[in-house]
């Protein structure tokens, strides 16, 4: 019987995907060593998003956040989320910052860095594998997911192929969208498992914005997937990713060797219910899937965050009539691009191109510099190139000559940041100052809360201190056995 291994991704993914990154550090640490204990083969604790929310809207030190979770889960192997050159930022970084940036993560506790690059050029991420492999961390590419004609299976086998060159730990098939079908994984994952061997460990992770995430698990669990990706009842479903609870459950079914302990793994889902309580958060609900929608949603591919930013920009403009036309106009100026996966910046950048083009009536009258960087090459090679006759446009009286997106990797920037900002400086408030500007970083130190490690208490008396707060409760009465208590309020 074969072991199906679980990365647990409720202090990254689910949280990122439900509550915006808003869940406090505080919220995390009374479960941690419970979830250090359940069996997991490796739990995601943060992500680049994660990192700029602590700073920008939780007053928090992000690095405080990863040394305590490091602290409280010793036994599990620690990952973290890179987005590519970007890491934890939104410029694009050189080699020195990258590898200066995963050093101090490996000083954090953390065993594994999971890096992705959203237009699946592995020419990106290959610095980050060369440095993880030298200083004795795992490395998990991800690669990830799009629909269109371009992103076949052949496509992902080919990339996969390079990164096991490389001498990856692993590969994960990452579908951010939530736009696989059943039909699609079972010719997808085969691909890529004969691409990579049976010696590469083979990762799976899908959302499920569009309701088919589990049934895309029971089709990766059919066809031997190594590890999958869950949260806790709470925080999956919806924008998120299946639950553990679950998908153990059909794993075992289908004749799976699980080895996550049922009664912690309870005790885990019980407690980010009381989370999601304390905090008036959101729980996950499950999405019942609609062909119909599926169908128009993998036309423009435009993330859930995106589009509601997009539908607030037309109305305050008096155009919220135009919505249907300006996603037509996003699926087509994402096709002319070359189909980029509709991920940070590219979702920002056909989304924003497709707006001027709708509210000029003009197609690329007006061009952001971000697309025209992109067309140049900057940002890495796409799946398929530029349509020639819309490059003309966007290059229109600008610079036409290619960018190679390495060709400042290799220049210094922490030696010249550290003499401009203080050599007393340690790396990890260096990465923060490369990370973020001045006047946010100010403001972060202004308000910056220490973390509070909060007491952990019986179930049953926060139970009855929530309900000694409700006016409408005079008495209450708890009884096993014999044994009976009564309060009077």
């Amino acid at each position: 019987m074969s072991e199906l291994r679980f990365n647990e991704e409720t202090l990254r993914d689910g949280q990122q995907s439900l509550w915006a990154n808003r869940m406090p550090t505080r919220s995390m640490l009374p479960i941690a060593p419970t979830m250090d204990e359940a069996g997991f083969s490796s739990i995601n604790i943060m992500s680049g998003s994660a990192f700029e929310t602590c700073v920008l809207y939780l007053n928090e030190d992000p690095w405080e956040r990863l040394h305590l979770l490091g602290q409280l889960m010793p036994k599990t192997d620690l990952q973290i989320l890179i987005r590519g050159r970007s890491a934890f930022g939104w410029r694009r970084f050189p080699n020195d910052a990258i590898e200066l940036l995963i050093k101090c993560l490996k000083n954090t506790g953390i065993q594994g860095i999971v890096v992705f690059d959203g237009l699946n050029d592995i020419s990106n991420i290959e610095w980050h594998i060369h440095v993880a492999k030298e200083i004795g961390l795992q490395i998990h590419p991800a690669l990830v997911f799009a629909e269109s004609p371009v992103h076949t299976d052949e496509y992902y086998a080919s990339k996969a192929k390079e990164c096991v060159k490389l001498g990856t730990d692993s590969i994960n098939l990452a579908d951010a969208s939530g736009l696989l079908t059943p039909e699609r994984v079972r010719t997808l994952i085969p691909a890529i498992r004969k691409a990579i061997g049976d010696g590469t460990e083979f990762g799976f992770v899908s959302h499920d914005g569009t309701g088919l995430a589990t049934a895309c698990y029971l089709e990766a669990m059919q066809l031997g997937i190594d590890n999958i990706s869950t949260a806790s009842l709470p925080l999956s479903f919806g924008n998120s990713i299946p639950s553990t609870e679950e998908i153990i459950s059909y794993a075992r079914e289908m004749g799976y060797d699980v080895k996550i302990d049922d009664h912690l793994r309870k005790k885990i889902d019980d407690h980010f219910f009381w989370v999601a309580y304390q905090e008036n958060k959101p729980v996950g609900q499950r999405v019942r899937f609609n062909p119909s929608k599926w169908k128009k949603y993998a036309e423009h591919q435009i993330p859930g965050g995106m589009m509601s930013h997009l539908a607030s920009q037309l109305k305050n403009l008096g155009l919220e009539n135009r919505l249907p036309e300006l996603l037509e106009e996003a699926a087509r100026v994402r096709q002319e691009i070359g189909y980029p996966v509709m991920v940070t910046p590219f979702s920002q950048i056909v989304g924003v191109q497709a707006v001027f083009n709708v509210i000029e009536g003009e197609r690329y009258k007006t061009v952001p510099s971000d697309l025209c960087q992109y067309a140049r090459g900057y940002y890495g090679k796409p799946a398929a190139p530029v349509d020639p006759n819309i490059l003309d446009r966007i290059l229109e009286g600008e610079d036409k000559k290619p960018i190679d997106p390495a060709e400042n990797f290799s220049d210094p920037l922490v030696s010249r940041v550290r003499a401009e900002t203080g050599v007393h400086r340690s790396d990890e408030e260096l990465l923060l100052e490369l990370f973020f500007s001045r006047p946010t970083l100010e403001k972060f130190y202004q308000n910056k809360k220490a973390i509070e490690f909060p007491v952990m208490r019986l179930p049953l008396a926060a139970l009855i201190e929530e309900l000694a707060k409700r006016r409408d409760v005079r008495k209450v009465s708890v009884q096993r056995g014999s044994l009976k208590m009564e309060q009077i309020f």
